[in-house]
């Protein structure tokens, strides 16, 4: 018979059978496949050790008896001096095994299933709680709660790393930039490595295993010490979670959600007791309200990014410094420049120069219309005439002033800004080496754009012929357009 039968015909559920598998108490056979096939003698095995856990026989009194270092006798009559000195709700006990050695029944003769239909009836018309033995073993096997809590530990960390990028930092990882990204994720190993061991010692669980009732301990009930917590913390990230690679994480944690299914140990648990404080649904339903919560926290952050530091009336300091924080926001350079205080351009110390850069690479000044010390309008202007080397298109340049510009406008929220960035972002990025004006509510944003003697190359414009004659004209201006 499979599991699921088993299961009925016992009375007991898939994690005690596995366990007092696991204890040697029981031995079924396998298939071809590998899989559990029960045997009528396994069913009454497990229904004597059901009655003799229920007439509070420890694992080791059944271990004894099944290996016949001592007989179902001399531990009944045991059991029953034990009896005699309780009080009235365990007499039918003691009545029982009285019965049963008067039966002369050894453990393989033993009618385990007659018993327990009597146990039933009796318990069923008194309110005694001798026989409500908790057959529950100390591991949870649930692959759905335990995979909830596992989430929420690894939501929280993320969490905590997007907020320590953006007040800390100033930045919010790039979804462009894949070292970013591996930085991230090594900072998230190191904070689970750090942090899980520690709430294991201290509390015997982490936030995720606490929302969901969820507790490991030694089988003697101590917390486990931080050397068992780290190795088994570690044990986790590089066999239950692939460290994270790509295909391998997916693997591993559909490998161990599946052995939970079947009601196997996984092998970082072994030796340790896995509670369940209780099964009760306001749990989930308090994990869901966190991942909510925790979702919408993720989601304001882009938001909340492009709000520059300087909003409202701009001078030329404050301009600047929105410059350097889109910048370093959007992860562009400048190759051998910086952008100074003064919205100029100043060449980078010499360790960090690129040893060559041609003329046409570098990049213009900012100029600046002013009414009483207040930026109105940003501009520049290029031309190139009998150019040999390639020409740049100038595009993040321009990105970057516009939105240090647009984004300073205290009347916009921060859905509209976000809009606004994705806007002005992609209107560059389609528009490139092309005249295009598009106007916002109170800023106007121009590039014109005038060349002969030039093919496009994706990015850059290059000579067709260069010992022909060229051209290249491009105006670039950001203005209020309100008061």
């Amino acid at each position: 018979m499979k599991i699921k039968e088993i299961e009925l015909r016992s009375g007991m559920d898939r994690a005690n059978i596995r366990y007092y598998e696991k204890e040697g108490l029981l031995q079924p056979e396998r298939t071809e496949n590998g899989y559990r096939e029960y045997s009528e003698k396994d069913l009454q095995q497990l229904l004597k050790i059901r009655l003799l856990r229920s007439l509070h026989f420890s694992l080791e009194d059944i271990k004894s008896l099944m290996q016949k270092k001592t007989t179902l006798s001399f531990l009944l009559k045991n059991q029953i001096r034990y009896l005699e000195s309780e009080t009235e709700d365990v007499l039918y006990a003691k009545s029982l095994c009285e019965s049963i050695v008067s039966e002369g029944a050894t453990f393989e003769t033993l009618d385990a299933e007659k018993h327990l239909v009597s146990i039933e009836d009796v318990t069923s018309k008194s309110s005694s709680e001798y026989f409500n033995v908790d057959f529950e073993i100390p591991h949870v096997f649930e692959p759905i709660r335990r995979f909830a809590a596992r989430t929420l530990d690894m939501a929280l960390y993320g969490t905590l790393i997007i907020f320590l990028n953006y007040f800390i930092r100033g930045e919010y990882s790039p979804t462009d930039s894949l070292s970013y990204t591996f930085q991230n994720i090594l900072t998230i190993l190191v904070m689970i490595m750090i942090l899980e061991p520690i709430q294991l010692k201290l509390f015997k669980r982490t936030f995720g295993k606490w929302i969901m009732g969820l507790y490991i301990e030694n089988l003697n009930g101590s917390a486990l010490s931080y050397e068992d917590s780290f190795r088994r913390t570690l044990h986790v990230l590089v066999r239950g979670m692939g460290l994270f690679i790509p295909l391998a994480d997916l693997i591993s944690l559909g490998s161990s959600f599946d052995k939970l299914r079947k009601g196997e140990i996984l092998s970082w648990d072994r030796g340790l007791a896995y509670r369940m404080k209780d099964r009760k649904i306001y749990r989930y339903i308090i994990a869901f309200v966190l991942f909510f919560f925790i979702s919408i926290s993720v989601i304001i952050i882009p938001f909340l990014q492009n709000i520059p530091p300087n909003t409202g009336a701009l001078t030329v300091e404050e301009f600047s410094e929105n410059f350097r924080y889109y910048q370093k926001l959007h992860d562009m350079d400048f190759d051998n420049y910086v952008m100074n205080n003064f919205g100029k351009w100043e060449e980078k110390e010499a360790d960090d120069r690129l040893e060559y850069l041609p003329d046409a690479v570098k990049y213009p000044h900012f100029r600046f219309r002013m009414n009483d010390h207040i930026v109105k309008e940003v501009n520049f202007s290029v031309t190139y005439e009998d150019n040999p080397f390639w020409v740049e298109n100038y595009r993040d340049m321009m990105i970057l002033a516009s939105l240090s510009f647009t984004n300073a406008d205290e009347s916009m929220n921060i859905v509209e800004r976000a809009l606004l960035s994705g806007e002005i972002i992609m209107r560059f990025y389609a528009e490139n080496f092309k005249s295009h004006t598009f106007a916002t509510k109170n800023v106007e944003i121009s590039s014109m754009v005038e060349y002969d003697g030039y093919e496009k190359s994706i990015e850059i414009l290059e000579p067709i012929n260069r010992e022909r004659e060229n051209y290249y004209h491009h105006e670039f201006f950001v203005r209020r357009t309100a008061p």
